[in-house]
This record gives structure tokens, C-alpha cells and sequence, in this order.
């Protein structure tokens, strides 16, 4: 039997990696749009506190914030509906603040997204028809992944046309509020990236860090009172040891927290990575016995009462917390 020449395996090879990434440009779109469709049943309520409060100021329980008339649909343009939803945002309308940070979001990587699917279509183009029947499947698959993406950026300029610089500066404020209101996709982002989600925005708008260092431990709070895992996956992280991130700065080294966060997230998920025994046992070793007792039965307690015994993957999996829902 003759063996293919290595050209056209070459083009097969090209050709699959380029549908791969395509493909993968498309998947995180669409795993906000799933993302949605569960946080479609969450609610999320309360007054929102303004963006600079200092840190000793205290949060009003979630309730009671008001709702107006029905939000635009999804994809609707941002720029004909700003005004009134940031008007709604300010009011502590949840919905608004929610539409607003994730349309932002998704208008803020339009243009790098835009280009990393133009590059990718050009190489596609460019990697010419291959003889065998391999190249041609292959080149077949990158075609309709460029396809596919060229509707998903369709529907972003139409989205985003006309939404300017002072628009996107707006993200991280909306973010803030929905976090603060109780949405849990803001909560779990802010808490992990907070101001820095626009580090522009930041140096123009320094106060944004005492909001954060203000607020941080009530969303902590708030976050584990719901069983919420994306927050304890956060907190996870900013204990480690040598963690350099906002929430790390927020919340301090403080061992026996570690511990008890490592414990209930092992509850949650025995077999998962990055919460072993050793991981337990190097915590447990800045412990006494006392606050052994106390952690593991606040660990316990909580993982029943809040988390309701549910397993880590019960909701889908931990996505990057950033990765926002688009309806």
C-alpha cells in the first residue's frame, strides 16, 4: 500500500488545528451562553452598595431590590438600551447591572476576538486543497468552524456597535454591583480578578481597591452562606501559601481559615486535584487539636446546611469565573 506523501498529511494536520482553535473561540462564546441558562434560575436580590464605600461600612442584607419593566432581549444593541439599564443598575436593579457586565464583557473582547478569527480563516484560506481524502475532511472542518465563528461575530457587532470607551468603562462598577445584589457569576469574578478585571479603569479610578478591600469579606461570607463552590474555589486558591492575587492581599494568611477551606472543599470533592491529604495534613500541622475539632466540625456543618451535601460538579463544572453567561 503507498503511503500518503507528507504534504497533504501536513495540510490535515494544519488544517485540524486551525478548526480546533476556531472551534474552541466558539465553545467559550457558547459556554457563557449554557453558563446562562443556569444562571437563568438563580435570582438575585438586595441594595447595592455604592462603588466607593469605605471598609467600614456595612453591607444591607440581600432584599428587596427594585425591578422595572422586562430587561432587552439577548444580543439586543447595548448602545440603544445603555442609559436606561445603567439608570436601572443604579437603582440596585440586579437584572440591569447583570445584563450590563456581561454585554460589556462580551463588547470588550469583540475586538480581540474579531481578530484572532480573522487570522485563523486567512491561514485557512491560505493551506490550500489537499489530494487525499483526509486533507479534504480536514480542510472541510476548518471551513465550517470559520463559518460558524463568522456568526458569532455577526452577532457581536450588532451587539456592540457604537459602544464606546466610557461604556466599557462601566464593566467593572455593574460587576461590582451584581456581585454585591447577589449574582453569583459577578460574586465569584469579582472576588477573583475585582478591579483588576480592567486594569485601565483601575489606574483611572484607584478607589476601586478600597471598594474591594471593603466589601471582599461580606461576598465571602455571602458566597459560602448560598453553598456557592465558585467562591470556595476562590478562597481555595487565595490561602495558598505564597498566593499573590487581590483576594490573597483581601483576606490575609490566616491558617486555620486554610484549613477549614481545604476541608469543606474536600467534602465536596474527595477525589479532586489540588485539595489532597498532603494538602491537608501541611494545614493541619499550624493547628492545635482544638481548632482541629472546630474546623472540621465547621466543615462539616457547613457542607450539610449550606452546601446541602452537594458534590462540587452537581451545578457543572468550575468554569474560569470570568467567563461570563450571555443571556
Amino acid at each position: 500500500m503507498t503511503r500518503p506523501s507528507s504534504v497533504p498529511l501536513k495540510r490535515v494536520r494544519i488544517a485540524a488545528a486551525i478548526a480546533l482553535a476556531l472551534a474552541a473561540i466558539v465553545a467559550v462564546y457558547l459556554m457563557g451562553r449554557h453558563q446562562g441558562r443556569l444562571a437563568s434560575h438563580e435570582e438575585a436580590a438586595g441594595p447595592v452598595a455604592a462603588e466607593g464605600r469605605a471598609a467600614t461600612d456595612t453591607l444591607a442584607p440581600a432584599a428587596g431590590a427594585p425591578s422595572g419593566a422586562a430587561l432587552p432581549p439577548p444580543g439586543a444593541p447595548l448602545k440603544r438600551g445603555f442609559a436606561a439599564l445603567q439608570a436601572r443598575a443604579d437603582a440596585g436593579d440586579a437584572g440591569a447591572a447583570t445584563r450590563l457586565y456581561r454585554d460589556l464583557s462580551q463588547c470588550r473582547r469583540f475586538a480581540r476576538l474579531e481578530r484572532d478569527v480573522r487570522r485563523y480563516s486567512d491561514e485557512v484560506m491560505a493551506g490550500g486543497d489537499g489530494a487525499d481524502a483526509r486533507s479534504r475532511q480536514g480542510s472541510r472542518a476548518a471551513l465550517e468552524a470559520a463559518e460558524a465563528n463568522e456568526r458569532v461575530l455577526d452577532a457581536l457587532r450588532a451587539q456592540c456597535q457604537g459602544v464606546d470607551a466610557a461604556m466599557l468603562g462601566a464593566l467593572v462598577p455593574n460587576l461590582h454591583k451584581a456581585a454585591l445584589l447577589g449574582e453569583p457569576y459577578a460574586r465569584a469574578c469579582y472576588l477573583a480578578r475585582g478591579p483588576g478585571l480592567d486594569a485601565a479603569g483601575l489606574l483611572d479610578h484607584p478607589e476601586r481597591l478600597s471598594a474591594y478591600r471593603g466589601t471582599a469579606r461580606t461576598l465571602i461570607e455571602r458566597g459560602i452562606a448560598d453553598g456557592d463552590w465558585r467562591v470556595l474555589d476562590q478562597l481555595r486558591g487565595a490561602y495558598e501559601p505564597g498566593a499573590d492575587s487581590l483576594l490573597a492581599a483581601a483576606v490575609g494568611d490566616d491558617a486555620a481559615q486554610r484549613y477549614r477551606y481545604l476541608k469543606l472543599f474536600r467534602l465536596g470533592a474527595p477525589s479532586q486535584p489540588g485539595a489532597t491529604d498532603e494538602d491537608l495534613a501541611t494545614a493541619a500541622a499550624r493547628l492545635g487539636p482544638t481548632q482541629l475539632a472546630d474546623a472540621d466540625a465547621w466543615a462539616t456543618r457547613t457542607f450539610n446546611q449550606n452546601f446541602h451535601g452537594r458534590r462540587i460538579d452537581a451545578d457543572g463544572p468550575l468554569w474560569d469565573p470570568c467567563v461570563f453567561p450571555s443571556e
